[in-house]
């Protein structure tokens, strides 16, 4: 129910939104249907909705990209994305990726030290024993990411450990092939250690 009445009230904004959407103020209208969930900075507080805050601007587009054809069919994408990037256009998706790409992340919230520990070693090199390639080949040093291989330093632990469980399927495109070889060979504990390490960055 409270799902619905955020839905209900994103899409209400949206229609205002999509009423002035020529005029100089269309992406800062957006901008704070946005923030509904991800919050006006892109630090989103709540732990089911992704930060945006530093994302890469590449990433962003093909997310958007994706919820827009519906080629991204995870739950979450059909019940918050689908119905409200239908309603987007393609400058409007490049508005709001440079917009949440340039805003400054917010550092992450420690959680389980020694859960952590481990996520960091499986990040940084890997679980050789299962040919699990280290994280930071694509995500970087510090998980910040590059292009369309997004930053995850700081995102809440419980999002990334879901969105690991949906690369476990066919819901979401583009890089998905390579993160479903890599998450297939983790078991749940160690996408657990990696998400914990993850969100304390």
């Amino acid at each position: 129910m409270k799902s619905m009445h955020l839905i209900t009230g994103v899409l209400a904004a949206l229609s205002l939104a999509s009423a002035h959407a020529q005029e100089k103020d269309a992406k800062q209208t957006v901008v704070a249907v946005c923030s509904k969930c991800h919050g006006m900075d892109g630090n989103a507080t709540s732990p089911i909705f992704p930060k945006l805050a530093g994302q890469h601007k590449e990433y962003l587009l093909a997310q958007l990209k994706a919820f827009r054809d519906q080629s991204r069919k995870d739950p979450d994408a059909h019940t918050y994305m689908w119905e409200v990037t239908r309603q987007l256009d393609d400058k409007i998706e490049v508005k709001l990726a440079e917009y949440f790409s340039a805003q400054k992340p917010a550092r992450g919230t420690p959680g389980d030290a020694q859960l952590a520990a481990k996520g960091k070693v499986i990040y940084e090199h890997g679980v050789e024993s299962k040919k699990v390639p280290a994280c930071v080949f694509c995500h970087g040093q510090h998980a910040v990411g590059i292009a369309i291989f997004p930053r995850l330093a700081g995102q809440h632990h419980q999002y990334l450990v879901k969105q690991i469980k949906v690369f476990h399927s066919d819901d979401r495109p583009n890089n998905a092939r390579i993160m479903k070889a890599v998450v297939d060979r983790l078991s749940d504990e160690e996408a657990e250690a990696v998400a914990a390490y993850l969100q304390g960055l």
